[in-house]
């Protein structure tokens, strides 16, 4: 099946059940093969039909098609770099501008020699907030910085996700969570 599930049954993703419902039988009344004999192309789109249905039928399947593809969505892109702590598509410089003063250096030149040797490739956007008092804003500090992310799991390359199967690395979720603490200095 090639597509988004939603796309498939021509229905947004805050759709209802009843209107996926009735769009799926509708398309599945269609292209079913009874109705269209000897036409692979319409068989091949009632297959599609009802896979996506399978994925986005039920409130339960939904829940997980969608955390499916915001998974897959995070994993798409990021950095690959040979430098092994890196944030995965986390820009650090975005944490910083809102603390820079405009006449002061951008935070990008002064990365480390590593993110030199690194082929950059866009992935999501990820955005936090910190929590600072007036007077670290004012007189300056350093502060700690937990991020969380999801990275696929290595052992079963995030096969598992959103299955019964259990994987003994990751449990069945296809994904660890990393955490990452790094210290940043408030100007």
């Amino acid at each position: 099946m090639s597509g988004d599930a939603y796309d498939i049954l021509g229905v947004s993703s805050d759709a209802t059940d009843a209107h996926i419902k009735r769009n799926y039988r509708r398309l599945a009344r269609q292209y079913h093969p009874d109705r269209n004999p000897d036409d692979q192309a319409a068989e091949e789109r009632f297959k599609s039909i009802q896979t996506a249905y399978e994925q986005i039928g039920t409130t339960e399947s939904r829940a997980e098609y969608d955390q499916k593809i915001r998974m897959e969505e995070m994993f798409r892109g990021g950095r690959r770099s040979t430098f092994n702590g890196g944030f995965g598509g986390f820009d650090i410089g975005d944490i910083f501008s809102q603390f820079r003063n405009s006449g002061r250096d951008n935070i990008s030149n002064q990365r480390p020699d590593f993110d030199r040797q690194e082929e950059n490739v866009k992935g999501s956007n990820i955005e936090s907030g910190l929590d600072i008092s007036l007077n670290q804003a004012i007189d300056g500090a350093n502060v700690k910085f937990s991020h969380r992310r999801f990275k696929v799991c290595e052992k079963c390359n995030g096969s598992t996700f959103g299955t019964s199967r259990n994987c003994s690395v990751c449990g069945g979720k296809g994904v660890k969570t990393k955490k990452s603490t790094i210290t940043i200095k408030v100007p």
